[in-house]
């Protein structure tokens, strides 16, 4: 494009094609604004001089063509803008755009898609999830509270010092419970997975669990009870006092004083055949009268446990030397002392009947049996749970603690000696006594048969004459 110029200029020139594309009027204004010092500054100036006239015509041509030639710069520069521009989006549109409007629409579809499935299994997944939560929550309460079980009545029997796994072991193997690692956790908890009480218990499934739990603990009590042993009481009338002091159960005691495995040497001197001779109780003679105190929550272990270990206290090393120096066991001891405890009338007598029994245990050929009615009482008591008054046919009676006929010591302890009935029997006086009836009042020793005889006669015609006295 060209500027429009108010005549010709003689001086300006065509440029050559590849010199500059710009329009003329930015050529010449290029020569004019040149350096001064450089070559088109020089020819300017000579100009100027060789044509004055031009000067002003120039100026005002140079003037009108600037607007237009900034114009022209500037669309030319936009024409190059938009053709480079367009260049490039031509690159890309053949590359990439020609494919993408549909490419997108596939995208998109497919998205859909993916998602849709994705939001069914998530809900799907929710729902397993939600109904496997529910189903194990809906079980375990049912276990637990016991909505809708089996009311089928069950008898257990929890041992001693059963922890919180025994008594879940117990419940599970009789169907009472399903879960044993739930049940645990409950009764942790609650803190209550402590302090069973051994014993037989009757539960149904239809028990919870706290029930459960609470339900081993009813024998407990709390206080404690000071309770005193009789000297000379049988072990089943210690296992009746207990029992009516309201701590443990007859048969629980029964079963720990024969089975139980106590840490004591004088019960492994007894050996496992204890019972082989006919002996009614295992720790007949070792159940030490004293005064002792028991919480009222004890089990009928622990009772027991404390009358053995003051036993154990009571007969020391010195007393089984003695009893290795007369010859006999320490349980052959407390038979002897046992019958002492049993016959005495009082203490002042313990000695001369210990004299008695052990003259005729070292003369067995000539007296083979002792001849203890007490023996023939503490058989019958046994058998009966009640005491009887002996008559003559009951020296017959069958048992193998009848001493009028079965020879020697009987098979076991017939009471719980005291310890001065024990020293008695371990340091018996040396007499010769072999015989000895009581009155009411008074023990009377003899040597022979015939003396003896002349007592029991003596004391039978007291007694008459008191009788016929208290009748009238």
């Amino acid at each position: 494009m060209r500027g429009n110029t108010g005549g010709h200029d003689p001086e300006r020139r065509r440029p050559d094609v590849g010199q500059d594309d710009a329009p003329k009027g930015i050529q010449q204004r290029r020569f004019s604004s040149a350096a001064p010092g450089g070559p088109a500054g020089s020819r300017a100036a000579g100009e100027t001089e060789n044509h004055p006239e031009e000067l002003p015509n120039r100026r005002r041509r140079e003037e009108r063509a600037a607007p237009n030639s900034a114009h022209c710069a500037t669309r030319i520069s936009n024409v190059t803008k938009v053709t480079d521009s367009g260049r490039r989006a031509s690159v890309q549109s053949g590359s990439v755009n020609r494919r993408a409007p549909h490419k997108k629409r596939g995208t998109e579809s497919g998205n859909t898609v993916v998602g849709i499935i994705k939001c069914i299994s998530y809900i799907t997944v929710v729902f397993v999830i939600a109904a496997i939560i529910s189903t194990i929550v809906i079980f375990v309460a049912n276990d637990m509270y016991a909505f809708v079980k089996s009311d089928e009545a069950i008898e257990i029997e929890i041992p001693e010092d059963a922890s919180v796994s025994d008594i879940a072991e117990i419940l599970n193997d009789n169907g009472i419970i399903k879960y044993k690692g739930i049940f645990k956790m409950y009764a942790g908890r609650k803190d209550d997975g402590q302090g069973f009480s051994a014993g037989k218990y009757t539960v149904s499934p239809m028990s919870s669990y706290s029930d459960l739990l609470s339900k081993f603990k009813t024998r407990k009590a709390s206080g404690v009870s000071t309770i005193t042993i009789p000297e000379g009481y049988t072990t089943d009338e210690i296992i009746d006092l207990f029992v009516e002091k309201g701590i443990g159960q007859k048969e629980n005691y029964i079963d720990v004083i024969n089975n139980y495995d106590f840490d004591y040497w004088f019960i492994d001197e007894l050996g496992d055949d204890w019972a082989s001779e006919g002996r009614f109780y295992r720790l007949d003679g070792y159940l030490f009268p004293d005064t002792y105190q028991f919480y009222n929550s004890s089990s009928e272990a622990t009772v027991i446990n404390k009358f053995l270990a003051r036993f154990k206290a009571v007969f020391t090393q010195r007393y089984r030397t003695r009893a290795e120096e007369l010859g006999y066991s320490v349980d052959e001891v407390l038979i002897i002392a046992s019958m002492i405890e049993k016959e005495a009338g009082s203490q002042a007598d313990f000695s001369n009947i210990s004299s008695v029994f052990h003259n005729r245990l070292k003369n067995s050929a000539q007296f083979p049996y002792l001849n203890s009615d007490a023996t023939v009482m503490y058989a019958i008591q046994h058998a009966t749970g009640a005491r009887p008054n002996l008559s003559s046919d009951d020296m017959n009676y069958d048992s193998p603690y009848n001493s009028y006929t079965h020879p020697g010591l009987v098979p076991g302890p017939i009471a719980n000696p005291s310890n001065s009935a024990i020293l008695a029997a371990l340091n018996p006086p040396e007499t010769s006594y072999y015989f000895f009836v009581s009155s009411d009042t008074k023990t009377f020793f003899s040597t022979t048969k015939e003396e003896h005889d002349m007592y029991v006669y003596q004391i039978a015609q007291e007694r008459e004459a008191l009788a016929e006295t208290a009748g009238n």
